[in-house]
């Protein structure tokens, strides 16, 4: 879990790994907004462990995917 203030620099790989392979999710989530992305970046890339990353980069990539802008698990 991020302090509060804190954020995750840059796309995690699990999720660019993802966005590259699904052109559709990949221009949604350009479009978004700075604060958007961050909250995308954050959850995925604030898991602690890799498989807990890539499984909320496959539910975040389902998200992307359905033009949604933020985190409606």
């Amino acid at each position: 879990m991020l302090k509060k203030g804190e954020h995750i620099e840059g796309t995690p790989a699990e999720l660019e790994v993802l966005l590259a392979q699904d052109i559709t999710a990949k221009t949604f989530f350009e479009s978004l907004s700075k604060s958007y992305k961050q909250g995308y970046c954050d959850w995925v890339g604030s898991a602690k462990q890799a498989e807990t990353r890539e499984v909320r980069a496959a539910k975040a990539l389902i998200m992307l995917q359905n033009r949604q802008k933020t985190l409606k698990i």
